[in-house]
């Protein structure tokens, strides 16, 4: 007959038959709770790979980490039993409450990774009295899960972009869904040999290369040959930030060229390149009188703010009227 004690703590670590709570032993010092599990004498064990029942080959003593109890570090121990199936040869079984080869707990992890949103790694080791190492354990775990479930099969648009990692040059690639913001892959290096990573890791997850309609990127030669190759039917779109740069670089060549007596226009240079829904009314003030002051200066300052301005416009139809009147002959 199940004892009151063997039923609370089943239902605490939600494990059902054959395993029953044999023995709860708190330490003198009440800073540890040690729970003992067993099959209860089953003769048979599910086979890890098919499901079927196998007899029990031997047993191997496990032990695992669990969340606190009544503020006392908790461990589960069991006799894992390994069956030998036909099919299989001799395999460990499953725990319900835990991950093969780890040590500890499913919900000592879902705890620690819940707290790991919002905490950094060092404070959830402090808190949880764990080593980084099984902290980093749980997070490499979670992400590999959430890469298998992946699925890119509606993915059409996207933004491809390099950026330094670490010290000495070292870049990584980054590829996010355009519609949604969300990074769908990460590669160590840049340029064309990024693309063929990234198309592979598409296939790799019901997506297909070829359904890729847009790509938002840089001006990098060895990233549009490698779009070109594999991502055929893309157009190439060259992003805001970059486009934004180019011109920002042009206008201070220009600033830089009006220069008189080596200091003329150097003052006014961060207040040329700031964007213009940032500027003060002394801002406005000092770039109408250098516009005033200096023709070129005031015309690729102009080109510059008519630019980022035009990213703003719902459409293209709104866009191409914000441009016909200023640069265009027609």
């Amino acid at each position: 007959m199940e004892s009151g004690l063997d039923r609370y703590f089943r239902r605490l670590l939600k494990v059902n038959e054959p395993w029953k709570v044999m023995n709860v032993v708190l330490s003198d010092d009440t800073e540890r709770t040690d729970i003992y599990l067993s099959t209860g004498g089953a003769r048979k064990m599910p086979c890890p790979e098919c499901g079927k029942l196998c007899p029990i080959y031997d047993t191997v003593e496990r032990e695992w980490r669990h969340l606190d109890l009544c503020d006392s570090h908790s461990y589960i121990h069991a006799d894992v039993p390994r069956v030998k199936c036909e099919e299989h040869g001799v395999k460990r079984c499953c725990v319900p409450w835990a991950e093969p080869y780890v040590g500890h707990t499913s919900r000592f992890e879902e705890v620690a990774l819940e707290k790991l949103r919002t905490t950094s790694i060092s404070a959830v080791a402090r808190e949880m009295d764990i080593g980084y190492d099984v902290l980093h354990g749980m997070i490499r775990r979670f992400v590999d899960r959430k890469l298998a479930q992946m699925d890119l099969s509606g993915l059409r648009r996207i933004c491809v972009d390099e950026t330094s990692a670490k010290r000495g040059h070292r870049y990584i690639t980054v590829v996010t869904n355009a519609d949604t913001g969300k990074i769908v892959f990460i590669t160590e290096g840049k340029g064309a040999e990024g693309m063929v990573r990234f198309s592979a890791w598409m296939k790799e997850h019901n997506g297909d290369p070829e359904k890729i309609r847009l790509v938002s990127c840089d001006f990098s030669k060895a990233f549009l040959s490698g779009i070109s190759a594999n991502l055929p039917n893309a157009d190439i779109v060259y992003d805001r930030f970059h486009l934004c740069k180019m011109a920002n670089d042009a206008l201070d060549k220009v600033r830089s060229k009006n220069q008189f007596n080596g200091m003329r226009h150097k003052w006014i240079r961060f207040k040329l390149l700031k964007n213009g829904k940032d500027l003060t009314e002394n801002d406005k003030a000092v770039i109408f009188d250098i516009k005033q002051d200096n023709k070129e200066i005031g015309k690729a300052y102009e080109m510059k703010e008519s630019l980022i301005q035009l990213y703003d416009y719902p459409d293209r139809a709104s866009a191409k009227e914000h441009l016909k009147p200023k640069f265009c002959a027609c």
